[in-house]
């Protein structure tokens, strides 16, 4: 199958690792991002390996003091928690090289440690059966301090470390119970709205962020012929309770995972080796409360991907099982399969999603919601455009959508520059608001129209243009002088007068003086060019460049009465001197002679006496 045929891809270069096996238990702390490699208890040793490449790998002894169920280094990697017995949990001090002697806390009596938590640099949570324990980690005293208690009764649970919030489950997953952490405290929010009968399972559960808002991803396998649904819990704000706002449609049964990436929903399917990708900002089937999503195109599998394996004489790819049992995801876009030894990130491939779906307006809206979309987002809008039938209605209707939001990325802007009209377009350059990209008109004029042919594509190019300006007129943003000038250019060139004529009354292409100039040169070709010029100039208030254009004309008397000072003498008395007309010429000269503000500059500007010469050799005699 062809690249363009995926949607999703792993990583080339995976961070590789000492894979798990009989001797070497490998661990993975969510909240730092970090592989732990532990070889026999830590005896043999323990590697520490991050996301980022350029670090150097952490190596240092334990002590075995029995298996390690779980190990994670505190938020600012100075304290290391090992978590060996169900009822205590062993801390280090960290130099950067090895560790510090240990020292111990347990939990209360008869309670079990489910698993623990970093909340903050130097506060550790331990989740057990009967809830919640808080505790202060004083590193210099090599002891800790409780801080806070939570009780309730659960089985297992979820952690979030993004959102410092964790889902409690009880009465074997029918009861959900979230839970936030602050500093020096923790608190209960309301339960997560249960089904009859219902049980969930750990890794049926997903906590994550939708379009910075705090959100429950619940796996719902039906029960019947009916295939599995995805139920999203958002929290609208800080203590309120977590409302159903979302249900994806999977159309198909098995064992899911699910990753959030991008503010996409990626839900992998091992039975059928495929995945599905979901955006909830895309409009979907409602009952006033809950809006139904269907995937946004067909469900497929990750692109083939490759593993480098040393041989004997040169290095081997060797393909790598996708969908594998072994797999384990972990938020945003993280994949470890442990067996192997290797952890991925999952790469969108925004162009090959877009190539199958076919509705312009549903990929501009979710192109504007990826951080990479812009320029996938142009690259489309120019193919459509380019299309033997293009889908004219859907073009003006993304247009719409891009400039929408840059209408709002405006107002927010010029909201502490009080001076600037709200139309003005700015000049720094827009790159997002909030979760959308920002496409301006520079973007839209480099990407698209100057890449339109002018000759084989004009008249695409002309629709596209009016589309385009009209949406700007629309949202009230004015467009940039380029736009307004190709417009023109292009209408004249097809001899669209009466279009030009409509969009200038209209308003849709902006006055300016530049324009009127273009408007001028085309008086040859366009009779009416030179007074939609002067009307241009005479709505910006352009009171010289009108008399130039008067003058030019051989209109003097006009341009004289439009000049209230009329302080360049000499200017009037050349055009009517050019003239060659005796009764012009001696209209002007007789009324600056004997009007008494302008009668001295002939005392006072030696440069006036020709005109006074010229005068008596015309009128000597007569």
């Amino acid at each position: 199958m062809a690249a363009s045929d995926y949607y999703l891809e792993l990583t080339a270069n995976p961070l590789r690792f000492e894979a798990g096996n009989q001797l070497t238990n490998v661990f993975f702390d969510d909240s730092n991002k970090q592989v732990f490699s532990v070889r026999s208890g830590g005896v043999m040793g323990v590697v520490v390996k991050g996301l980022n490449e350029l670090d150097k790998p952490l190596n240092f002894r334990m002590e075995d003091r029995g298996p390690v169920l779980s190990i994670k280094f505190s938020l600012d990697l100075k304290i290391l928690a090992v978590h060996r017995t169900n009822s205590s949990v062993e801390f280090m001090n960290f130099n950067g090289v090895s560790l510090e002697e240990e020292y111990s806390q347990s939990c209360k009596k008869n309670h079990k440690i489910l698993g623990f938590v970093w909340t903050l640099e130097n506060e550790v949570a331990f989740i057990t059966d009967h809830g919640v324990e808080l505790y202060k980690v004083i590193s210099d005293k090599k002891s800790l301090k409780q801080l806070k208690t939570l009780s309730h009764s659960l089985q297992w649970f979820v952690w979030c470390p993004v959102n410092k919030i964790a889902l409690l489950a009880s009465a074997h997953g029918s009861q959900l119970q979230p839970i936030y952490f602050k500093t020096g405290t923790v608190g209960k929010l309301s339960r997560v709205e249960s089904m009859p009968c219902k049980m969930a399972l750990e890794r049926d559960i997903t906590l994550g962020t939708l379009y910075g808002t705090p959100a429950f991803l619940i796996l719902r396998h039906q029960s019947g012929p009916q295939t599995a649904e995805v139920h999203i819990h958002e929290l609208s704000g800080p203590g309120q309770a977590p409302v159903k706002t979302h249900i994806l449609k999977l159309g198909m049964s098995g064992r899911f995972a699910i990753n959030i990436v991008d503010n996409l929903i990626l839900v992998h399917h091992q039975a059928s080796r495929s995945s599905q990708i979901f955006d909830i900002a895309l409009p979907g089937e409602s009952d006033g409360i809950v809006k139904y999503h269907t995937a946004v195109g067909p469900a497929k599998s990750f692109k083939p991907a490759s593993l480098t394996v040393p041989g004997l004489d040169d290095n081997q790819m060797q393909p790598c099982e996708l969908y594998s049992p072994n797999w384990v995801v972990f938020q945003p876009n993280i994949v470890i399969d442990a067996k192997l030894g290797c952890l991925w990130h999952i790469n969108l491939c925004l162009p090959n999603l877009c190539s199958v779906i076919s509705d312009l307006v549903t990929c501009t809206r979710l192109l504007l919601r990826r951080s990479e979309g812009k320029i996938v987002l142009l690259n489309v809008l120019l193919m459509r455009i380019r299309q033997k039938e293009p889908p004219l209605e859907k073009i003006r209707e993304a247009f719409n959508y891009i400039n929408r939001e840059y209408r709002t990325w405006l107002e927010i802007v010029l909201q502490n520059q009080t001076a600037s009209p709200a139309h003005d377009p700015i000049r720094s350059k827009p790159i997002a608001n909030g979760n959308i990209i920002i496409v301006d008109q520079i973007e839209i004029f480099n990407e698209i129209f100057l890449k339109l042919d002018e000759e084989s594509e004009i008249n695409k190019l002309e629709w596209v243009l009016i589309a385009y300006l009209t949406s700007l007129f629309e949202y009230d943003i004015k467009a940039l002088q380029n736009m307004n000038e190709l417009l023109v250019t292009t209408l004249v060139r097809r001899q669209k007068f009466t279009s030009l004529q409509q969009l200038l009354q209209y308003g849709v292409i902006a006055d300016s003086k530049t324009l009127a100039c273009i408007l001028l040169s085309l008086g040859n070709i366009y009779e009416a060019g030179t007074q939609l010029a002067l009307d241009m100039l005479s709505r910006l208030n352009a009171e010289e460049e009108i008399q130039e254009i008067l003058l030019s004309q051989g209109q003097i008397l006009t341009a004289m009465k439009l000049s209230p000072d009329k302080k360049n003498l000499r200017k009037f008395l050349q055009a009517a001197q050019d003239s060659n007309d005796e009764q012009i010429f001696h209209t002007v000269l007789y009324y600056f002679k004997n009007h008494p503000t302008h009668n001295a500059a002939f005392k006072r500007d030696s440069r006036l006496d020709g005109f006074i010469h010229y005068y008596n050799s015309l009128f000597q005699d007569k």
